[in-house]
């Protein structure tokens, strides 16, 4: 296996999440791949790895594959939807990625995600294209890439991983979560990394969908519509109970940059209950 390649230093920056998660990714590999070590600093209420350190992975995973298909473009996530198959508990996640659709204006990809030999997931990313911008968007990119450890001299999160991005749970039958932005979880235009935007959502569904049902309790399912990106901060979540079915709640909830007067940056829906 060839070493890892150095990243840019300009992004991610040297406290960043993707390095504390230990993100390693091999964009150029047929098909493209990425994995991340599932440690107990990500685990959810539930005591299995959330639905929220799933969405980096697969927001990598995809957004790498997409870079790939559309070279002379950069990417946006604008659609996301995941789905917890298995519970993942320890070991390895790897995620591989296989585009449905390369157009003018986005790209749609498929995602499945695997611990050791059993899928646990699967997921479908949508991104559209944008104008490359700055020096780390138009820089050239290799046809073929080795692997990229992001987390090689990390060693990972000392915390459980909500508390790491700085998360603040202020009500949590409102499923109201507060997210300063800065450099830890900023992409490279600037804005809250889609990954961890999904991983938000993700606290605000649990939190919400715990309190409805009276134990703790976990996102199964995710379908995220990303409209704007959270530029200023702090961002924050509320969740509104759409239906109960049995021991499951789905959920609506949205993301707003207060910073921004409010701008809304995701609406997402969420079923929440036991994982499979």
């Amino acid at each position: 296996m060839a070493e890892p390649r150095q990243l840019p230093r300009d992004y991610p920056p040297a406290q960043h999440v993707l390095r504390d998660l230990r993100l390693w990714s091999e964009a150029g590999a047929e098909p493209p791949c990425a994995g991340i070590p599932v440690a107990p600093a990500l685990f959810g209420a539930t005591g299995a790895c959330s639905a929220g350190a799933l969405a980096v992975l697969v927001d990598a995973v995809a957004g790498g594959a997409a870079l790939r298909a559309a070279p002379a473009s950069w990417i946006a996530t604008s659609d996301m939807r995941l789905h917890w198959l298995a519970p993942a508990r320890g070991g390895e996640l790897v995620a591989r990625a296989q585009a449905l659709r390369s157009g003018r204006t986005n790209i749609v990809l498929e995602v499945e995600v695997h611990a050791a030999a059993s899928l646990v997931a699967h997921a479908t990313v949508a991104f559209s294209r944008l104008e490359a911008q700055g020096e780390y968007q138009q820089r050239p990119r290799d046809e073929r890439l080795g692997r990229i450890a992001f987390g090689a001299e990390s060693a990972g999160f000392g915390r459980p991983w909500a508390e790491a991005l700085g998360a603040r749970l202020a009500d949590a039958a409102a499923g109201v979560v507060e997210l300063p932005l800065g450099g830890y979880v900023v992409n490279s235009l600037g804005g809250l990394q889609g990954g961890v935007a999904v991983a938000l959502l993700d606290l605000a569904a649990e939190a919400a969908g715990g309190a409805w049902l009276g134990r703790p309790a976990a996102t199964r399912d995710l379908a995220v519509h990303f409209l704007a990106l959270g530029r200023s901060g702090p961002m924050r979540t509320r969740a509104t109970r759409l239906r109960r079915v049995g021991e499951d709640v789905l959920l609506r909830i949205e993301s707003r940059d207060a910073g921004a007067e409010d701008r809304l940056c995701t609406v997402a829906t969420a079923t929440v209950g036991d994982l499979p």
